[in-house]
């Protein structure tokens, strides 16, 4: 009897190494007790939900818009000399030295034909065959009125193969937006034979066509941008030059001797926006946005804040769905000790690993398995009566 009573005192005097905490009791594992799931705090899954908004938002990056419509729009440093009229009785003419610079002898269309797309939307096309490569001058103008000629400068255009076919369009109505020229547009639809940058007195060398800094990149159906700091305060000059070359695109569009733009900053490295539309041979130059908007709309700002979101929102989402499913209480409850499969687990203290997870939303604790020696994590169950701690 006395042995008997000596074996089960030692059965129940823990080890100095898995010594029971005070007020700890022995708990059993299994489906006894058919115990309400907890539920997840309601926060974690609006977080989620801001998270997902958030990302969307700054991937899709409304900022842009936003801060081009506040911004301050540059305009020639002198007025145009030429503004060509909305509609000719005689038609509009192409001239050029291909031609012999003849100021009626190559009319432009608008019935559909020769070039021109659409019948009577009041673009002006012809296409126009050219025997050898190189590079050639003309202008737009009212046929045989040359006081109203465009550009005021001869305009550019790059032939490249023999006998190649180049449309020359001319829009003499376009409604005024950001880009100059504002009210009407000149191009060919040549390939030209380098990048376009941006050029001016805002850079280190100034006027420098082959700055790397300053290559336009496209952005979409052959519009370019350019989102640039300038260095220090001031007034500046500028206009887009093809890389390499000395052809530019200015305020009356493409010129030998392109009109300049001038802009304005107020503050060091201020953003300022260049932007050229190969469509039209358009430029546009924004500056004056603010800081905040110009960072988030064309800088790393909406990248930033989207990679930083959509990371939060795949961590916490992992976190949700794993407490959902691996981590449900219930099956934690049934499983017992991985080992032995016993249910007679009590509490022992926690580790760091085990601090670190609770601190993240993963409610865990630290148990033993009296059976085979078993330790390791189990889910911790909230509930209102303290000694029903799980």
């Amino acid at each position: 009897m006395d042995e008997q009573q000596a074996v089960a005192e030692e059965e129940q005097t823990p080890s100095s190494s898995k010594r029971r905490r005070h007020g700890e009791r022995r708990y059993r594992f299994g489906p006894r007790k058919q115990r309400k799931r907890p539920q997840l705090p309601w926060w974690r899954e609006a977080l989620l939900v801001l998270l997902l908004a958030t990302a969307v938002l700054f991937i899709i990056n409304p900022f842009d818009k936003l801060a081009q419509a506040q911004a301050t729009v540059a305009r020639p440093k002198e007025p145009l000399a030429v503004t060509p009229p909305a509609t000719s009785e005689s038609g509009y003419c192409v001239i050029g030295d291909f031609q012999g610079w003849q100021g009626s002898d190559t009319p432009l269309f608008d019935n559909g034909t020769s070039g021109d797309r659409t019948a009577g939307d009041n673009i002006h096309s012809r296409t126009v065959q050219f025997a050898e490569p190189g590079r050639y001058w003309w202008r737009v103008l009212p046929c045989g009125d040359w006081d109203t000629a465009v550009p005021e400068k001869a305009a550019w255009v790059f032939v490249t193969q023999p006998n190649q076919p180049i449309t020359f369009t001319f829009n003499p109505a376009l409604a005024p937006n950001n880009l100059w020229p504002r009210t009407y547009a000149l191009t060919a639809n040549d390939t030209l034979p380098a990048r376009v940058v941006a050029v001016g007195t805002f850079q280190n060398n100034r006027w420098d066509n082959e700055d790397p800094l300053t290559e336009m990149d496209p952005i979409r159906n052959g519009q370019f941008q350019l989102a640039y700091r300038v260095p220090l305060p001031g007034t500046y000059e500028t206009y887009m030059s093809v890389q390499g070359r000395g052809e530019g695109i200015g305020a009356s569009g493409r010129s030998r001797e392109p009109v300049p733009l001038e802009f304005k900053t107020s503050f060091p490295a201020e953003m300022v926006v260049f932007q050229y539309d190969g469509r039209t041979d358009r430029i546009a130059v924004l500056y004056g946005m603010p800081w905040w908007l110009s960072w988030l709309g064309f800088g790393w700002g909406a990248r930033i804040i989207a990679a930083v979101t959509t990371v939060g929102a795949l961590v916490l989402g992992f976190q949700i769905a794993y407490s959902r499913t691996v981590l449900r209480p219930q099956w934690q409850l049934s499983a017992g000790c991985p080992n032995c499969e016993q249910h007679n687990l009590r509490r022992i203290g926690r580790e760091t690993a085990d601090y670190l997870l609770d601190t993240v939303g993963i409610p865990v604790r630290r148990y033993e398995c009296l059976n085979c020696g078993w330790e390791g994590r189990r889910i911790y169950r909230h509930h209102h009566r303290r000694s029903n701690n799980l």
